[in-house]
C-alpha cells in the first residue's frame, strides 16, 4: 500500500544549468556556501507554476504556501540525489 506522497521524487529533475525543476514548472536556484544551501524560486518560472497549480484547482491564496513547500521539497530531493 502506498501513501499520498509515494514517488514524490519523480516530479523533480536537475537541469544542465544547475537548477532544480518541478513538474509544475517551478524552477529553483541552488546556491551553496560554507555551511548552508539556499534554494530560491526563479522569478521567471512563477507564471508557469501559477497557471499549473490553478489548473489543478489550488486556490490562489494557497499558492505562496505551496511554493514554500516545494522549496523545502527541493532541499530534500537535493540531499538524496
Amino acid at each position: 500500500m502506498t501513501g499520498k506522497h509515494y514517488a514524490w521524487h519523480k516530479a523533480w529533475q536537475r537541469l544542465p544549468n544547475g537548477r532544480l525543476r518541478h513538474a509544475s514548472g517551478a524552477e529553483f536556484i541552488v546556491t551553496r556556501g560554507p555551511g548552508y544551501t539556499d534554494i530560491n524560486a526563479a522569478p521567471e518560472t512563477l507564471g508557469e507554476f501559477q497557471a499549473h497549480e490553478l489548473m489543478r484547482g489550488v486556490p490562489p491564496h494557497d499558492l505562496a504556501q505551496r511554493l514554500i513547500r516545494l522549496a523545502r521539497e527541493a532541499g530534500e530531493w537535493l540531499e538524496r540525489n
